[in-house]
Formats: C-alpha cells, sequence, structure tokens
C-alpha cells in the first residue's frame, strides 16, 4: 500500500465524523438480512446475534409461523420463521439460512430465521425518519419504513410487531 493510501484510510469513527460533516446527520446502523430476495433491516441494537445452526424443536399447536423453540446458553428462545411471519412461501432452509437472535419491544429473546444475513449498513437518521414517514398503509404494520439504496429497496422492520406473535 502506498504512504498515501496509507494516510487516506479512516477508522469507521472517522468515516462516521466525515459523514456527519457532510450534513447527513447521526447515523443508525442496521443489520441487513434477506427473505424472499427482498432485503430486510433490523437495528442492530435489537440484534443480539446470529446462529448459523441452530436444533429447533417444535411446539404442538403453536401459530404456523412459530417454527418451535431452542436452547440458548440455557434460555428458552421461540424461533419464528420470516417468510411465514411476512406473508410470504415457505422455503426450506439451506447453508445460508440463519437465526437472526432479536430482543423483540417486550424485552423478550426471539429467534428469527431468515434466508441469509447481508451486512452492517448506516444510514442517517434523517433518511431512516423520512422512510417512516412513507408507510402508513395498516396492512404494513411489520414495517418502519423503506429506505431506497443504490438500485435497491431496504425494508425496514418493525421490532414491536414481532412482540405481537410470541403473544399468541
Amino acid at each position: 500500500m502506498t504512504e498515501q493510501a496509507m494516510q487516506q484510510r479512516q477508522t469507521p469513527e472517522e468515516y462516521d465524523e466525515e459523514f456527519e460533516a457532510q450534513d447527513k446527520g447521526p447515523l443508525s446502523r442496521w443489520v441487513s438480512f434477506t427473505v424472499d430476495e427482498e432485503i430486510y433491516a433490523l437495528n442492530v441494537l435489537d440484534v443480539q446475534e446470529v446462529l448459523r445452526d441452530a436444533e429447533i424443536t417444535p411446539i404442538p399447536g403453536a401459530p404456523d409461523s412459530i417454527l418451535g423453540i431452542i436452547n440458548l446458553r440455557g434460555n428458552v428462545v421461540t424461533v419464528v420463521d420470516a417468510r411465514i411471519f411476512f406473508g410470504l412461501e415457505e422455503k426450506k432452509h439451506d447453508e445460508n439460512s440463519r437465526v437472526m437472535v432479536i430482543e423483540v419491544a417486550s424485552g423478550e429473546i426471539v429467534g428469527l430465521v431468515v434466508d441469509s444475513v447481508a451486512e452492517v449498513i448506516a444510514f442517517p437518521e434523517s433518511v431512516v425518519d423520512q422512510a417512516m414517514m412513507s408507510v402508513n398503509d395498516d396492512r404494513a404494520r411489520h414495517i418502519l419504513g423503506i429506505v431506497p439504496q443504490d438500485e435497491k429497496l431496504i425494508i425496514l422492520v418493525d421490532m414491536k410487531s414481532l412482540s405481537d406473535i410470541t403473544a399468541t
């Protein structure tokens, strides 16, 4: 690496400061994931960890979207299938499938099975606020907003709606 390139290299904090200095405002971070080739995102503060494999024990009589429970270091965690939860077609889990361990509004820990987990992305809070105002349809109760990025749309998921499913 050239000396000039090394001097231009920035830490994440420096990048954030530069981005904020461009009058974009403070950033919020989101973990992006895919379900049925759509890109979704959860606030990074709500995601505790991502599991590659988990042995799911079915619960007889549970709603269709609840796959069962897992034992996560001595804690019982309800596992929800994101495809069924969002009203999409079921798909067999494959090597890209992940269980995102998240905290819902009630403080309960839930596992959310998704097709894949991509990356952590940052949006200016002003963009997130604007996205939240654009979605006010009752049918979209699981969605906080939609953020356009490059040539794709990223759907921001509402954690409050996930706590509703575990209460049934």
